[in-house]
């Protein structure tokens, strides 16, 4: 993807409408793209400065006028038939511009990367670094994005590395790692966070002292937990059981190179 053709899809990018391949195109592109990275950002910030308006834009005298228009106009209608399509268009319109909030709050964190883990789950090439080396792909997320990732191990369980990317998950980089069991995709997120972003939902779950937060979304088991400067999650078709074992082995490689 080039600078032009994300200029002209970083809308429907902004609100997950691009297809697949093109959500995965515009995603490597901004990993190396500084300047496209940054009209992202500024976009961004103009939909928050938007959220952060009041809900209610129509003081309570304009909703009366809005509402004696109304009236007025139905009365018209009464002994002017052909005013009725006219009529009822102008009402939407009204209705839009003074009920409806000015834009669509963001998606929870988790859905969002329930959507990534499905859209790349379809795409033949799903890896920007195949990889089946934890130092490498260690070393490239630091590189690349400045994130710290710990990369666990689970082929003793049977499944395997296969490498990673770079996504985008509620403003701001996101280290993707991908693994395989059999046919079985199971996505590894570590998402830097602070706030309300740190916020999990779910039903809460103990292992072996540590407690997680499970989910089932879109037809998919996901597992996360946070310790305060990163969201974790993983998501996959594999039983909660394998889930909370793989998570168990991240959460321990995290606090084992935190030491280091």
């Amino acid at each position: 993807m080039s600078c032009r053709e994300f200029a002209a899809s970083v809308h429907p990018y902004l609100d997950g409408e691009l297809p697949v391949e093109a959500m995965a195109a515009a995603d490597a592109h901004l990993a190396g793209c500084r300047d496209c990275a940054g009209l992202l950002g500024r976009e961004r910030q103009f939909r928050e400065v938007l959220r952060r308006q009041p809900r209610e834009a129509a003081s309570p005298e304009f909703r009366a006028k809005i509402t004696a228009l109304v009236r007025r106009e139905q009365r018209r209608v009464a002994w002017r038939p052909w005013l009725v399509a006219p009529l009822a268009a102008a009402v939407a319109a009204l209705l839009v511009a003074v009920l409806l909030p000015a834009s669509r709050p963001s998606a929870p964190l988790l859905a969002e990367l329930v959507d990534k883990h499905i859209a790349y789950a379809q795409i033949e090439r799903p890896v920007e670094l195949a990889s089946n080396d934890r130092g490498e792909l260690e070393q490239w997320f630091q590189q690349r994005a400045g994130l710290r990732v710990a990369v666990p191990d689970y082929s003793p369980a049977g499944i395997q590395l296969i490498g990673g990317r770079l996504a985008e998950a509620h403003e701001r980089k996101v280290a993707y790692i991908f693994y395989e069991k059999g046919r079985t995709l199971l996505s590894v997120f570590v998402v830097p966070v602070s706030g309300p972003d740190a916020h999990l939902t779910g039903r809460p779950v103990t292992f072996r002292g540590q407690e997680y937060f499970a989910k089932d979304l879109k037809g998919y088991r996901t597992v996360a937990w946070t310790d305060g400067r990163a969201v974790f999650g993983l998501v996959s078709a594999l039983d909660y059981d394998a889930l909370l074992e793989c998570a168990d082995r991240l959460r321990l490689e995290r606090a084992e190179r935190n030491r280091l």
